[in-house]
């Protein structure tokens, strides 16, 4: 009996792998930089959250819960804001960038205290 409970359970952890394993392939992450200028040749600090995009969606993962998060998506073909959100106290943010069929350059720009981080990406699949 122990043994069948023992197997159950691996089975259980295992299946759990490979049902998230389909989304995180699927996305794309957004590499984020700190819009400040450095005097020093140093490296610039991490941003302390991570965007991805997965067909027409953002998803932002804070790496600590902010007071303040500021979130803009800017369409660079068109020039239009397409999404401002102020948020406190989240630890994720998922956009819906609308039912967009064509492939579209996007700026996002997230300010947390008071540092900007800006990242370009692409949506082209759905």
């Amino acid at each position: 009996m122990k043994k069948l409970t023992c197997l159950i359970t691996l089975f259980l952890f295992i299946s759990i792998g490979y049902i998230n394993a389909e989304t995180m392939a699927s996305r794309k992450k957004i590499k984020m930089k700190v819009e400040t200028q450095h005097h020093q040749r140093s490296l610039p600090p991490p941003c302390p959250a991570e965007a991805f995009t997965c067909g027409n969606t953002v998803d932002l993962i804070f790496r600590e819960t902010n007071k303040t998060a500021v979130v803009t998506i800017m369409n660079l073909d068109t020039g239009e804001a397409i999404h401002y959100n102020v948020s406190t106290n989240d630890c994720s943010i998922s956009i819906d960038l609308g039912n967009n069929q064509s492939e579209s350059n996007y700026n996002i720009e997230l300010i947390l205290d008071g540092k900007a981080y800006t990242g370009e990406f692409t949506t082209n699949e759905i």
